[in-house]
């Protein structure tokens, strides 16, 4: 069971490798909110599930100091005992790790593509994620690519 926030969704559909996603894990679930954010009225690929939260009470006690979509996104992970959170904003991955909930982000999702060759080249990709405004620390785009096997 694999749980997404918002921001890998919507980098990976900017630059038109979403289906990463679906190659990877052939099924993803999201928050309403998450998908409200980001496909608003638009109909949902088909891998991708909505699941509504049951219990909201850690929704609300995550929305104290997070977004809504990051606050439903871990209470679901954890409502779900999900397998993987996907988030990116580090506000929201360290209250997860803090849940002990086993995460990754849209970088993560990169090496592991790279690693199932899925993807010719991390740096290539984060590149492109850049000139999308989306921010990548110096640090992790140094050691990235070294991860990936391409430096």
């Amino acid at each position: 069971m694999i749980v997404s926030n918002s921001s890998c969704l919507i980098i990976l559909e900017k630059l038109g490798k979403q289906d990463l996603l679906e190659k990877m894990f052939r099924r993803i679930v999201i928050p309403r909110a998450v998908s409200e954010e980001v496909f608003g009225g638009k109909e949902l690929p088909p891998w991708i599930e909505i699941k509504e939260i049951q219990h909201t009470l850690s929704q609300v006690f995550f929305e104290k100091t997070l977004g809504k979509g990051e606050s439903e996104a871990i209470a679901l992970a954890l409502e779900l005992r999900a397998d993987l959170l996907i988030v990116d904003d580090l506000a929201a991955r360290r209250t997860a790790e803090k849940t002990g909930l086993r995460i990754t982000g849209v970088i993560g999702v990169l090496l592991e593509g790279k690693k199932r060759e899925l993807i010719n080249s991390v740096r290539d990709v984060m590149n492109e994620m850049r000139m999308h405004d989306f921010r990548i620390s110096e640090e992790t785009y140094k050691n990235a690519p070294v991860l990936a096997g391409e430096e």
